[in-house]
């Protein structure tokens, strides 16, 4: 009986003492990830069991309200608008290496046949210095138009930006950052015909931005939705060199391309050149932010200089845009400015633009929900004519989980 005693005894021992091995290991491990889970600005995101592949689904829905009044020396009517400005579904992750990445977004909002298509890439970081990503996605061209547009500060970007970025292309990209990211680089060859095209052209379009970060991290978005303890200071620089052909009266042979288009620099100056000459471009721009306790500064200058190559005739065409916010509420409720001017033509004198916009943005959770108002006042320069001064409202509301 006593031995029957005594083996049981060391038999509780010995369990006691698994268990307590057991329970060791087990607080020594660190906690699987879920297979499913939400993750704020990537939407839900999947993961396999084995963690070989991960990928996230987002979206950024804006609807809005527009009132526009209109000079009434242009010929525009007045008009008032319901609109879906953006409904942009994107997914993204990584696969078979966390150091594969790759992303696709898709825009329902356009309704221009081959704009849906707007990211398809991937990227293999070997390091923090160094990175390949290839595909099609937005060119390292304009810190404005490098936001996402779920954390931009007004409803639109700046008029200057919108008159020179090239906006998505189709390329390969060299990218990284050093000392911390201090410093940081974007080095890519493009296609230079714009999103969604393949041109055969012997031209292709480089582009380079480099960007020093002083002092802090800027962290995501314009506004300083963080409201930094410490003051983050970025500056950048940014050019590229492409080659187009006029192909119409009004056109070139890359539409896609936003300073190309009817609202482009280039574009509004296309009635100087040749048809079916090939024209050669250069754009650059400079660039800034600050961020402290909820106070945001921002700021570029943008040129861009075409010269036909049949007919010698030379645009040069420059613009810039500065905004200023604050938060009024820490990270809630926020109040901020913008001035943008753009000369389309040196040469002329009639034919500038600039927007004084006003905006305020409540965050009901910071850039998922949150609610803008914004007023625009355009003038516009039109020679004899006079000028024009037009009036805008806008209402939106954004769900960017």
């Amino acid at each position: 009986m006593k031995r029957f005693v005594a083996f049981l005894l060391v038999a509780a021992g010995m369990l006691l003492s698994r268990a307590a091995s057991a329970q060791q290991v087990s607080s020594d491990t660190p906690p699987a990830k879920p297979a499913i889970q939400y993750v704020e600005g990537r939407g839900m995101v999947f993961r396999s069991p084995d963690n070989l592949f991960e990928a996230s689904l987002g979206f950024n829905l804006q609807v809005r309200f527009s009132d526009f009044d209109f000079d009434q020396t242009g010929t525009t009517p007045d008009a008032a608008e319901f609109r879906v400005r953006r409904f942009k579904l994107f997914l993204s992750g990584f696969a078979l290496d966390p150091r594969l990445t790759w992303r696709f977004q898709a825009a329902f909002e356009s309704t221009a046949a081959n704009r849906y298509l707007d990211d398809a890439w991937l990227n293999w970081k070997f390091s923090d210095a160094i990175s390949v990503q290839g595909g099609q996605y937005k060119t390292p061209f304009s810190r404005d138009e490098l936001y996402n547009d779920g954390v931009i500060q007004f409803p639109e970007r700046a008029l200057a930006t919108d008159s020179f970025k090239p906006s998505r292309d189709i390329g390969v990209m060299l990218a990284g950052n050093f000392l911390k990211n201090q410093f940081a680089y974007q080095a890519g060859v493009f296609g230079g015909e714009g999103q969604n095209t393949v041109r055969p052209s012997e031209h292709v379009m480089p582009m380079l931005r480099l960007v020093w970060n002083p002092i802090g991290e800027m962290g995501q978005g314009e506004p300083d939705v963080q409201n930094h303890k410490d003051p983050a200071l970025s500056f950048g620089a940014a050019g590229f060199h492409n080659t187009l052909k006029k192909t119409s009266d009004t056109d070139f042979d890359a539409l896609p391309l936003n300073y190309a288009g009817s609202a482009g620099w280039l574009g509004r100056g296309a009635k100087l050149f040749t048809m079916g000459e090939e024209i050669s471009i250069q754009s650059g721009g400079l660039e800034g932010q600050f961020k402290w306790r909820g106070l945001s500064v921002q700021g570029e200058y943008y040129v861009g200089q075409a010269l036909g190559k049949d007919s010698r005739v030379e645009l040069f065409s420059y613009g810039f845009y500065g905004q200023a916010g604050y938060f009024v509420l820490p990270c809630k409720l926020d109040v901020a400015t913008r001035y943008s001017f753009v000369d389309y033509n040196r040469n002329t004198t009639s034919d500038s633009v600039s927007i004084v916009s006003a905006v305020t943005n409540y965050y009901f959770r910071r850039h998922s929900l949150k609610l803008t108002f914004d007023y625009s006042r355009t003038h516009r320069q039109r020679g004899i004519v006079g000028p024009a001064n037009d009036q805008s409202f806008i209402i939106q509301a954004q769900l960017f989980p």
